[in-house]
């Protein structure tokens, strides 16, 4: 794993509307007015000089100079900050991941910026191409680095403090109030969607993600990627933003149990079936694992982790609309033992 680089700076915005600067070169905390804060906030290339540069800039009568649009989104516990030309794709992004919006402002984990060839709709997959016209940086730094790799770019885990850390799941994360979490991993269209909207509908969990987790190789939390949903809609499915309220979990959560669903038959006519060992429960879920940017020896060591430490369920589903009714016959008793064991 490599360690995150800290910004020379950084500077915060505290809940009565003051601003709060740590000056890491020297280990000092400063209140700043809150016109001053905000600006060097906003200044993403004042984050590469030293603090008294900057705040002699933001204080400077003469105007500052042009900065670059941007939004900021909460991703896997750390903050990225998207800088784009284009308002429409800065629209796309704060539309889609407004359940990610930071509740205070403050100075950016990474920077990225998305130019002309970025791919919007693929920011958040791996490629098995070059990604065009995505660049990053870290606060301290002057100058841009292509995004490079097949990795995603939302987050994006090749860089710090991501690059290295996690493993990822194509699965839904349903995250019960105690901050226990069930890991639901399908093929595609087997029902990871329905199982969120399920049990959201029904309270019985928040929805931190319908498709993608990562989980930390060295604490074994896992983090959604709060993706809006693919909602189903007559005959289409329609993409809809996760909710900004209770429904919704943002951050980390620790995992409580597995379930696979499985569009087969049902062995012994048993919709729900438990991995009897380690080595069973790591055979069911090695189809889900997706590549992250951990080494393949964390990779393995942090899966095998995850199965020896939790049950790894595979719950045979019926297809849409009875998947439902298979999902409250299995996963609610489930859910419920859950939260309070």
């Amino acid at each position: 794993m490599s360690a995150p680089i800290a910004a020379g700076w950084g500077a915060y915005e505290r809940h009565d509307g003051s601003w709060e600067v740590l000056d890491h070169a020297t280990s000092t905390a400063y209140t700043v007015a809150a016109h001053l804060g905000q600006a060097l906030w906003r200044s993403t290339p004042l984050l590469s000089l030293p603090f008294h540069r900057a705040l002699d800039t933001v204080s400077a009568p003469a105007p500052p100079a042009p900065r670059s649009a941007f939004t900021d989104i909460e991703l896997a516990g750390a903050l990225v900050r998207y800088e784009a030309d284009d308002p429409a794709v800065l629209e796309h992004l704060r539309t889609a991941f407004a359940v990610a919006a930071p509740g205070q402002r403050s100075t950016p984990d990474v920077v990225c910026r998305l130019g002309a060839g970025a791919r919007l709709d693929l920011l958040h997959r791996s490629m098995n191409s070059l990604r065009d016209g995505v660049h990053y940086r870290l606060p301290h730094q002057s100058t841009w680095q292509p995004l490079t790799g097949e990795l995603p770019a939302l987050p994006p885990l090749a860089a710090p403090p991501y690059r290295g850390r996690f493993f990822a799941l194509h699965a839904a994360l349903l995250v019960l109030p105690s901050g226990r979490s069930l890991l639901v991993c399908g093929n595609q269209k087997a029902g990871k969607t329905t199982a969120c909207l399920w049990a959201r509908d029904g309270g019985l969990a928040a929805v931190a993600t319908d498709e993608s987790v990562l989980i930390d190789t060295f604490t074994g939390t896992a983090f959604g990627v709060p993706l809006p949903t693919a909602v189903r809609s007559g005959g289409h499915r329609a993409s809809v933003p996760l909710a900004a309220d209770a429904t919704t979990h943002l951050g980390a959560s620790l995992p409580a149990a597995v379930a696979i669903l499985s569009t087969g038959h049902r062995p012994g006519g048993h919709a729900l079936t438990t991995a009897c060992t380690a080595d069973e429960a790591l055979g069911w879920l090695t189809d889900h694992i997706r590549d992250a940017g951990a080494s393949p020896h964390a990779t393995r060591r942090a899966a095998r982790m995850l199965v020896g430490r939790v049950p790894v369920h595979k719950l045979a589903v019926s297809r849409w609309p009875a998947l439902r009714g298979d999902l409250d016959m299995s996963l609610t008793h489930l859910l419920k033992t859950m939260e309070h064991s």
